[in-house]
């Protein structure tokens, strides 16, 4: 058979050893204890992109029947901020195009008007943009990548003073997007956007 090549981030010695001893740490972590991580996220979407020509394929009596895919030369894109847990999602931070994540910004923008929000919810029942993002908030922990925004000094510290635990500059192994579930909720997000109607600006997206 036939198989597509997959892609992955290409990983220094380093990365594979922080990655090695990221898991080998958790390794015998319980169902329980997994379900206190909040996982965390940035993602941008491109709102008109080209089919796959290998996989997009469409059953049709003739070339002329299938619809036509109309492209932009520069399409439009956003990116989001959200975060995960085992029973939740919280709402999104769009990020509006061309700004610069700065420690700043993460902290004012993102963390006090999303992340907040969200653990503050005190529901138990409910959709998962309204429950409670873990039943135990005292006992969770929040999971970042190693982005230079996540790891500023105004971010540490308000992490620290602010959140219950979280997970400190060097333990999240640096590119390992593959271990966060939250990148599954990415693809979901983006094979949707592909059978829905082209919106008309990126706020409607």
């Amino acid at each position: 058979m036939a198989y597509k090549r997959q892609q992955q981030p290409k990983l220094t010695d380093k990365q594979k050893e922080n990655r090695l001893k990221f898991c080998k740490a958790r390794k015998d972590w319980t169902t329980e204890e997994w379900k206190r991580v909040i996982f965390s996220d940035e993602c941008p979407f491109e709102l008109i992109h080209a089919p796959n020509r290998q996989n997009d394929r469409i059953w049709a009596p003739d070339k002329s029947n299938v619809q036509l895919v109309e492209l932009v030369k520069h399409p439009p894109k956003i990116q989001v901020w959200g975060m995960i847990s085992y029973q939740v999602v919280s709402d999104l931070h769009m990020i509006d195009p061309g700004q610069t994540i700065t420690g700043d910004y993460y902290v004012n923008e993102i963390m006090k008007k999303t992340l907040c929000v969200t653990y503050k919810r005190k529901r138990k029942t409910g959709s998962t943009i309204q429950r409670k993002i873990v039943h135990n908030m005292s006992h969770s922990i929040f999971q970042q990548d190693g982005a230079p925004a996540h790891h500023s000094k105004k971010s540490q510290e308000w992490l620290k003073n602010y959140l219950p635990s979280f997970w400190e500059k060097g333990i999240w192994p640096g590119n390992s997007p593959d271990l966060n579930p939250i990148e599954n909720v990415w693809a979901i997000m983006k094979s949707d956007m592909d059978t829905m109607a082209l919106p008309n600006n990126l706020k409607n997206a």
